[in-house]
């Protein structure tokens, strides 16, 4: 084994990292700026556009990243093909501005050049998910979640174009709002859910020193997850309650099942305490699952809610669903993958040679702890003005938030850094002319 073997693992992935973590700030300073977007009906483009940057540029930016290294990871064996994913990032890198540009402007012009691109890149990923679980030989319920979720992404992209094209030529008579729901729920539910369900079995225990020692209830999560979303895009599509109810049930129970799994996983865990990283994982599991209760109660026949502004809205429960699930599930899990990323690259080459770091030691878990705290309690204020439409509190949900995030990209600085300064620090003598070390 070569000693840069190490180091060029985490190459792909830290670029979508990287690229991700701007995004966070791009996103929440769009927030912090005009906080009275998250009281505007979905339709209006700026919303359109502050969702898309948060959920394309920093979610889904993200997640791309970890599965390139999750993946073969997870399945013993190799990425299919870098270059395809580095033509990814390339795509994605100038795509995604450019559609949260489109949005703003309402550009329906731009939007489907740039739309493309992103769909292109994004059609790569997928491909290579799927020809790097086949070359694993791998069926298990990690591997069936990365490839259901791989589908679902690249289906958000075909409904989200599609979307994009009706608006500017009408050729479908369907409720632009009902598509906009159908496009939504499969990429926050089909995508995010189905991967988390089934990479969180692969997480949690190594986050926690655990084992999952009966997949049982993993599989049962996802297949039910994947039995509601089939029912429920299509009744969202064309309204149809009693359908999306039944879709909404399975996917509660599919939660419901990866939760019990989960909690006999952490039953057997080493490590007691839970870092940062992990609690904010775990939280956002909390947060996911009131988001389900939160869409279970606007699906159901007769419910006097609806997707207007203010009130028990849609955007209340989108709300709950992004900033109290999405947020702390992929902020606890960069928390744990960052670091490691980082140790690989900067340190993966001096690996027997000389004496190196705890992947742990690169945080700064004030700055951790801080960051993820104030994120979680941001949530609040911005359920509070999005249900009563005030932008007092909207303003204040949005500056916790920024806060929250300042801190916590700060802290992802300072593992970063150490791509810079970590080859000369681990060579450098320490008190005594001792040289540092774990």
């Amino acid at each position: 084994m070569s000693p840069g073997w190490l180091a060029a693992q985490g190459r792909l992935p830290l670029a979508f990292m990287g690229l991700g973590l701007a995004w966070l700030a791009a996103a929440a300073v769009m927030l912090f700026v005009r906080p009275d977007l998250i009281g505007l009906p979905h339709l209006h483009p700026h919303v359109v556009a502050l969702t898309h940057a948060w959920v394309l540029g920093f979610f889904v930016t993200i997640a791309c990243g970890a599965v390139y290294q999750l993946a073969p990871v997870a399945l013993g064996t190799t990425l299919w093909n870098e270059r395809h994913g580095w033509w990814h990032f390339g795509l994605h890198a100038v795509g995604v501005p450019g559609m949260v540009y489109a949005f703003w402007q309402w550009d329906l012009t731009l939007l489907g050049h740039v739309g493309f691109a992103v769909g292109l890149g994004l059609a790569l990923f997928c491909v290579n998910t799927w020809k790097t679980v086949r070359l694993s030989g791998r069926r298990g319920t990690v591997a069936w979640s990365l490839l259901l979720s791989a589908g679902w992404l690249l289906l958000t992209v075909v409904l989200g174009l599609l979307l994009a094209a009706n608006r500017f030529w009408h050729f479908l008579p369907l409720d632009p709002l009902a598509l906009l729901r159908a496009h939504a729920h499969v990429g926050l539910v089909g995508f995010f859910l189905s991967l988390l369900q089934g990479v969180g079995f692969q997480l949690v225990p190594m986050f926690t020193l655990a084992e999952v020692r009966d997949w049982r209830l993993a599989s049962v999560g996802l297949w039910s997850t994947q039995a509601g979303l089939l029912a429920l895009a299509p009744a969202l599509t064309w309204s149809l309650a009693g359908l999306a109810l039944v879709g909404a049930l399975a996917i509660a129970g599919g939660l419901g099942c990866t939760a019990v799994g989960l909690k006999r996983v952490l039953a057997t865990r080493k490590k007691r305490v839970f870092d940062p990283g992990v609690t904010a994982f775990l939280r956002g599991g909390v947060g996911v699952a009131a988001a389900a209760v939160a869409g279970l109660l606007l699906v159901a026949p007769g419910t006097p809610w609806g997707s207007a502004p203010g009130g028990y809205s849609a955007m209340v429960y989108a709300v709950l669903g992004v900033a109290g699930g999405l947020l702390p599930c992929i902020a606890g899990m960069l928390c744990k993958i960052v670091p490691f990323l980082t140790w690989m690259r900067a340190y993966g080459p001096l690996v027997g040679r000389r004496p190196t770091p705890p992947a742990g030691a690169l945080t700064h878990p004030r700055l951790e702890r801080w960051g993820l705290g104030l994120q979680q309690a941001a949530v609040a204020p911005l359920l509070i003005g999005a249900w009563t439409l005030q932008e007092t509190w909207l303003r204040a949900g949005a500056w916790i938030l920024a806060a929250g995030v300042g801190l916590f990209l700060a802290d992802m600085f300072v593992v970063l850094r150490h791509l810079r300064l970590a080859p000369v620090a681990a060579a450098a003598p320490g008190p005594g002319g001792r040289t540092f070390s774990s």
